[in-house]
């Protein structure tokens, strides 16, 4: 007899085991199905149609997107076809097989109830502990859009294209109309048309496919113009030419902010637009707001101001600096608790060594105000002051110029200004917090501080898209792409917790809850 273990794939169990039996215990699979069955899924049900066929459980199809994306599989026909085939797939969906466009509309669907659900997993990592919430980084990645660079397209290009394809719309018309004639002549005006060549036969739904095209160009047209945009995109007009690590291309930027302590995703978004300056402070005002649902009534994480308000110390780079956002986390009561530190673009090229416009010998910066708040040149002549303007991002500056008769007999014009009517210097009524900023910055505990940033929010953008392969979105459309990139913060931050259950030996139903706190109620 051979020394084997028996094998028989085909034996039948009167006792079938429950499927996750075959899982390890600490298997990715089980942490995603109980956070699952751990948040509220109300809004899901409530829309649920009375009529029709019944559908699939909002718990199942969430538990199989989730773990899709955790898993790297994104494509809703690659989840469709590991429900068949992979085990812990088989297991969340208890057997059930919605098909490829039910997972597809399930997502599309529901993109608010998905950003929702990523704030209650936040909630469940506040639970056991992974977060802080005192030290916040903000960060920004371009993200490739689902739409080809070569339909992209400027004013002129659009003109001409549509100019070209109203053309060949007559010619196809011609083309046609001489083919029927052709054809009448020969075998019949009673011929049902069958005997027509294969490009013309089917005439009518060509042609209206082209003037549907020349109509969304014109339409295209018009959308560049209100928008004042330079370019768009036909694949996918609501996304932007970006400019990436790969060049530039039709693509969103994707925004988190995360919590130092397990780098635990709190607030994310996506923005068409190309800069992330005008992104500070709906991103901050976003992460207080889900700090506020995450924390529970007796919370007593973090450190208090003198009202009670838990602070947070925010950390963001360059991009996001200016004197106008500087001034708007100072004034705005919902953003009293936030401590940022946020250098702008000259102080941390300085840091890096390089030269800027304020090591020039007449830069604004050699311009300074005396005892009796005048603005001095470095030769020490005033500069009167003339007004105030609003630059177009909204910032008030206070316009100073030096006499023009002055600068003209001074021995540095031509260095300082070539201009026959003298200097003039226009100073942002926020620039001393900027200067503050950087002083700011510049301490022992700023340095400690900022430090934290690039070990915190950083390293997330490199495992969303070189460990969960999250590179480029697969819907188009912003409020699409919102609720998609929604949906990897989620499965990010479900690997945290499975990761952070193996490393303390526990599993998500025996956790223990943080001190003080109370549970979430199912719904």
């Amino acid at each position: 007899m051979l020394n084997i273990r028996p094998y028989n794939n085909k034996e039948l169990l009167l006792f079938p085991p429950s499927i996750g039996d075959y899982l390890a215990k600490d298997d990715l699979a089980h942490v995603v199905d109980e956070a699952v069955e751990t948040i509220e899924l109300t809004p899901y049900y409530k829309k649920i149609s009375s009529v029709g066929n019944p559908a699939f459980d909002p718990a199942l199809m969430l538990k199989v997107v989730f773990y899709g994306y955790c898993v790297k599989t994104h494509s809703s026909r690659k989840i469709q076809d590991r429900i068949h085939k992979d085990v812990a797939f088989i297991y969340l969906a208890g057997m059930q097989k919605p098909d490829f466009r039910t997972i597809s509309d399930f997502r599309k669907n529901n993109l608010k109830e998905l950003k929702n659900s990523f704030v209650e997993i936040v909630r469940i990592c506040h639970r056991l502990g992974m977060t802080e919430l005192g030290n916040i980084s903000l960060d920004s990645k371009v993200m490739k859009a689902n739409a080809s660079v070569k339909r992209t397209y400027d004013e002129k290009e659009l003109i001409k294209e549509r100019q070209e394809l109203e053309k060949a719309i007559e010619e196809y018309l011609q083309k046609a109309n001489r083919t029927d004639l052709e054809e009448d002549e020969k075998y019949g005006s009673d011929k049902h048309g069958n005997e027509l060549p294969e490009d013309i036969r089917d005439k009518e739904s060509r042609i209206n496919k082209m003037k549907q095209i020349a109509q969304e160009l014109k339409q295209a047209e018009q959308e560049l113009k209100d928008l004042d945009l330079e370019k768009i995109n036909l694949t996918d007009p609501d996304s932007r030419i970006q400019k990436g690590k790969g060049g530039k291309y039709p693509g969103y930027r994707a925004q988190i902010a995360v919590d130092s302590k397990e780098q635990i995703i709190v607030t994310n978004d996506v923005t068409n637009q190309q800069h992330d300056t005008d992104q500070l402070i709906p991103m901050v005002e976003q992460t207080v707001q889900n700090i506020q649902q995450i924390k529970e009534p007796n919370d007593t994480t973090g450190d208090k101001n003198q009202d009670g308000l838990l602070k947070i110390k925010l950390t963001a780079d360059s991009g996001y600096s200016s004197g106008k956002n500087l001034a708007e986390i100072q004034q705005n009561k919902k953003l009293e608790n936030i401590d940022p530190y946020i250098p702008d673009k000259i102080y941390q090229a300085k840091l890096r060594g390089k030269n800027t416009r304020e090591d020039l010998p007449f830069s604004k910066s050699k311009f300074i105000f005396d005892d009796r708040n005048k603005l001095l040149c470095p030769e020490g002549k005033e500069l009167n002051f003339t007004g105030i303007r609003t630059r177009r991002n909204g910032e008030v500056e206070r316009v100073y110029q030096s006499p023009g008769s002055v600068c003209r007999g001074c021995k540095h014009f031509g260095k300082c200004t070539s201009n026959k009517d003298g200097r003039s210097i226009q100073i942002s009524e926020n620039e001393l917090l900027v200067h503050k900023m950087r002083k700011k910055l510049s301490t022992p505990e700023g340095k400690q501080i900022y430090s934290k940033r690039m070990i915190t929010v950083e390293p997330v953008f490199g495992n969303l898209s070189q460990n969960l392969g999250f590179r480029e979105f697969l819907l188009r459309g912003l409020e699409k792409v919102k609720g998609e990139f929604s949906l990897m913060c989620s499965a990010h931050n479900l690997l945290k917790i499975a990761r952070f259950l193996r490393e303390s030996k526990m599993l998500l139903t025996d956790a223990p809850l943080k001190p003080c706190m109370v549970a979430i109620p199912d719904g």
